[in-house]
């Protein structure tokens, strides 16, 4: 059978493998945000931009204050 002729009626939650409507965005279970379904009909792990933005902020502003502290002359 071709991928495409594959049609999921619902998806599973990748963290609590609870199963959840297809347009779904939050699952009911352990509310955390879940994507569209894949070819096996789990739902996709969302991805967390707030975090990635702020710890990337935070190490930006620790290599600053390394150099303030210890290296600028």
């Amino acid at each position: 059978m071709p991928a495409q002729d594959i049609r999921h009626t619902s998806k599973k939650c990748p963290y609590c493998s609870e199963h959840l409507t297809l347009d779904a965005r939050i699952c009911s279970s352990c509310k955390k945000k879940v994507g569209k379904a894949d070819f096996h009909g789990m739902a996709k792990k969302t991805i967390d931009w707030l975090a990635y933005t702020l710890a990337i902020i935070s190490w930006i502003a620790l290599c600053v204050y390394i150099w303030w502290a210890f290296l600028r002359e």
